[in-house]
């Protein structure tokens, strides 16, 4: 009831992702990133929700969102890990958004792509109705081979940032779809990666996931003073609870 209740008081706005199943919460970052390629502190990511990717699981994600400017800018943050360490110029990240989640069979104008080509070279990309144009989108990113909170044997790690107000969608807040992919070359027979796993092309924005709504903080962001308040208050619910319930007689035990 107390879960319940906190989810109501926080969670504003969420919907249906294109791909049922897979939507993502836009929480506002507590930990600053450097966009290095690298956890430039012990808790850089820890406040972000990690998905995974592929099966068995050869890469996680996460997304929050940096708006301590205020009322802007509002400056998307992602983390990519992925278990290749071999570098390959045929290696590929991508990160597809739709700004309006309007999904579609072929990518709109509203629609955006991100490519890392080779771990050196970034395109950026605008939809036309029927494919991909090129855009002029200057996100900051980096990637690096090393270790991690999330994988202590060395592997990739990718990051970047990117101001959504320069997409002129007409709104900075959710939903908006979200497909992120990733491919070895020097795993062939692996193929594209992606979330969701539905998503393997990136010209079908109905198959994406969503960034649904957004929130204030992650909950293992949160503070200690925060987290003890929340301890109490489900205590004291609880005991309350606890004291009014009537007793009951009769009861069967029941084996596990």
């Amino acid at each position: 009831m107390l879960c319940t209740l906190l989810l109501l008081l926080v969670n504003i706005g969420t919907i249906k992702a294109a791909e049922p199943g897979y939507t993502v919460t836009e929480y506002y970052m507590s930990s600053a990133i450097t966009a290095d390629g690298k956890w430039t502190t012990a808790d850089e990511w820890h406040d972000a929700p990690m998905f995974s990717l592929g099966t068995p699981k050869v890469a996680v994600w996460e997304y929050k969102m940096d708006s301590s400017g205020g009322s802007g800018p509002y400056v998307m943050e992602y983390l990519i890990e992925f278990a290749d360490h071999t570098n390959d110029p045929g290696d590929r990240w991508q990160i597809c958004l739709d700004g309006l989640n309007d999904g579609g069979t072929a990518p709109k104008t509203d629609d955006i792509k991100f490519e890392i080509e080779g771990h050196t070279t970034l395109k950026t990309y605008n939809g036309n109705g029927v494919g991909w144009t090129a855009a002029a989108y200057t996100p900051t990113w980096k990637d690096n081979l090393t270790s991690s909170p999330h994988d202590p044997a060395i592997h990739y790690v990718f990051e970047m940032r990117w101001d959504k107000g320069a997409a002129s969608w007409g709104a900075n807040t959710p939903p908006h779809g979200l497909r992120i992919a990733m491919y070895d070359a020097s795993n062939p027979s692996q193929g594209w990666v992606a979330w969701p796993p539905e998503a393997i092309s990136k010209d079908n924005p109905s198959r994406w996931g969503a960034i649904s709504g957004f929130d204030v903080t992650y909950p293992e962001g949160l503070t200690i003073p925060v987290m003890l308040l929340v301890s109490a208050v489900a205590m004291l619910a609880g005991s309350y609870y606890l004291r009014k319930r009537p007793k009951t007689t009769n009861l069967t035990p029941t084996k596990l």
